[in-house]
């Protein structure tokens, strides 16, 4: 459960930045996950809210929008997702071109974990 090394650095730059704002409570936070880190929305937000007790970020929402994977094929220029990724969450993944088989690919989004956004009061 790499979820909870992930979640505890994010905190820290979340109450990091509001400390830096002045803030008194953080409201909103906004993140980008890529599907690819494997990471569980569902878990982040459990991890955030226990882990923010006491703090300025205690009680504040979490919108985690999921990013899917989409490659650029070497060989064919493929540009787009790939199948069945849901498949691959407990794997290690041989990413390859949906439309030539090709694993010759560059990943250019679904490896995203990152603060968009924070709305502090």
């Amino acid at each position: 459960m790499h979820e909870i090394s992930i979640a505890g650095a994010i905190i820290d730059a979340v109450l990091d930045a509001a400390k830096k704002n002045n803030a008194i409570k953080v409201e909103e936070v906004f993140l980008e996950i890529g599907e690819l880190t494997a990471l569980n929305p569902g878990q982040l937000k459990f991890i955030f809210e226990t882990i923010s007790v006491g703090t300025e970020a205690e009680g504040a929402r979490y919108n985690i929008e999921v990013i899917r994977p989409l490659i650029n094929c070497k060989r064919c220029s493929y540009n787009g997702p790939i199948e069945f990724f849901e498949k691959l969450h407990f794997l290690l993944p041989v990413i390859k071109c949906p439309k030539c088989g090709e694993a010759d690919v560059d990943i250019i989004a679904g490896r995203e974990c990152c603060v968009k956004k924070i709305k502090i009061s």
